[in-house]
């Protein structure tokens, strides 16, 4: 008899409790996959492994007829050709080590946004980084199209598919078309799921879409998802894509919030987030890259005061006809007041617009509101974008006929801008003037500006009290 041999009892309750030990460390591994969707094309240029697990990457282009697009659309060489963007997602948490197999030998590299500060280890066709825990990444290598890295956030809560009011979307391909929802009913989409559709809820309350699928409108429906009238909306961690025209909607709506949302447009007018005649509205930890407006605030009801709008930790690509983020241009109500704006990076902002281009971030009064009380901090901007930044007063007639109305109290703390584009103030009369502008600790290529006689200055006569800190 083996005298060191522990008794039988003894041997199981150890196995027990090795067995609870290990079912732990899988509940809480420190990375999750989702399985590759049929039907969706896998990347041809990237292949991603994270903590040594491959993580399937699709190859995501328009399904847009080009020859059928405007021409105003069509007008620059990177919107009349099939977009496309390659999509590694997964879910994480804890710091990550990263490689990214390329199909060729890597001559350039960089990642975005630039303010992470990955500097990645290249070795012939292959990236390697670290990444510190969840985080939403645009990876730009020689001149394939962009890997776009969603380390999403694990899921706190997942609903049981047999609850009240849940509509359940497992792996795989759903087409349910146009979803309704009502009060306190949830749409969940798993990773690994594809459900091709849109939302819409009207008067409601309580209504949650969440997840970490996708939610791809196949470039069939107007303005995918649209809340009205509702109160206590929550979107979190799903991807919200491939729309005709606005992708996601807010009207007259209050408390609403997206959280670690991904938006991907494009098409023509495909605005990212656009809150209409709401109030106390929070986009956070999203991610947009869209063919029109990443997120535009809007007034277009003359009845409704918009305010308590919040955006923090967004990161913005305005591919095509697109500011980071804007207030206007449709600004009809009384008021607009109470916009934050925070903590968020602006990779590009490009194409025409109706005031001569489209800016990083805008204030553009077309109509009679009174837009006050709006904070822009910490926000950093890369290139290539035709306007740092803009407030302007329109006559009221871009996108409709009214009355000019005020622009006032605009505050702009810790911007940097990487290069030196134009920043436009311009009132449109002695009635109707822009007033009360501070710039508090902002820098131009590295340097602070300290008045307004740098050059890329454009300021009219209708300004008043803007002052440099």
């Amino acid at each position: 008899m083996n005298r060191s041999a522990k008794p039988l009892s003894v041997q199981l309750i150890f196995i027990f409790v090795i067995s609870v030990f290990i079912a732990g460390c899988q509940g809480t591994d420190s990375i999750r996959t989702y399985p590759a969707i049929p039907g969706l094309a896998m990347s041809d240029h990237y292949k991603v492994r994270v903590n040594e697990k491959s993580i399937w990457t699709e190859k995501f282009r328009t399904n847009m007829d080009i020859g059928s697009l405007p021409d105003w659309f069509t007008s620059t060489p990177y919107t009349r050709v099939q977009q496309e963007v390659h999509i590694a997602s997964f879910s994480c948490q804890d710091p990550i080590h990263v490689e990214i197999e390329v199909s060729e030998p890597i001559e350039t590299a960089s990642i975005h946004p630039l303010s992470r500060g990955i500097d990645p280890v290249i070795e012939n066709n292959r990236l390697n980084f670290t990444l510190p825990g969840p985080d939403k990444l645009y990876v730009s290598v020689n001149e394939l199209p962009p890997l776009c890295f969603f380390a999403n956030p694990m899921e706190e809560w997942v609903p049981d598919p047999d609850d009240p009011g849940v509509m359940y979307f497992g792996p795989g391909i759903h087409e349910p078309g146009m979803i309704h929802m009502k009060d306190n009913e949830t749409v969940y989409i798993a990773g690994g799921a594809i459900v091709y559709g849109g939302i819409r809820t009207n008067g409601a309350s309580n209504v949650r879409i969440m997840g970490r699928g996708i939610l791809d409108g196949n470039f069939e429906y107007q303005r995918m998802v649209v809340p009205e009238n509702s109160d206590q909306v929550e979107f979190e961690g799903i991807l919200i894509r491939n729309g005709r025209s606005w992708t996601n909607t807010i009207v007259n709506c209050t408390n609403v919030r997206y959280e670690s949302v991904k938006v991907i447009s494009f098409g023509p007018g495909g605005d990212g987030i656009n809150p209409l005649g709401s109030r106390h509205v929070s986009i956070n930890n999203c991610f947009l890259r869209c063919t029109d407006d990443c997120i535009a605030i809007k007034s277009p009801d003359s009845t409704k005061v918009v305010e308590g709008i919040n955006g923090t930790n967004n990161t913005m690509i305005g591919y095509a006809f697109s500011d980071g983020i804007t207030i206007g241009f449709e600004t009809n109500g009384p008021l607009i007041q109470g916009v934050t704006i925070r903590n968020c990076d602006i990779l590009m902002a490009r194409g025409g617009s109706r005031v001569d281009g489209h800016s990083a971030f805008s204030v553009i009064c077309d109509g009679p509101s009174v837009i006050n009380d709006v904070l822009f901090e910490n926000i950093r901007v890369e290139e290539p974008v035709l306007k740092l930044f803009e407030l302007h007063i329109t006559d009221g007639s871009k996108y409709g006929i009214n009355p000019p109305g005020h622009i006032r109290n605009i505050h702009l703390k810790n911007i940097s801008w990487e290069s030196e584009r134009p920043v436009i103030l311009q009132g449109y009369d002695q009635e109707h003037q822009i007033r009360h502008v501070l710039f508090e600790n902002c820098t131009i290529g590295g340097k602070v500006v300290v008045g307004p006689d740098h050059p890329v200055f454009r300021i009219n006569e209708f300004v008043g009290e803007v002052r440099f800190k």
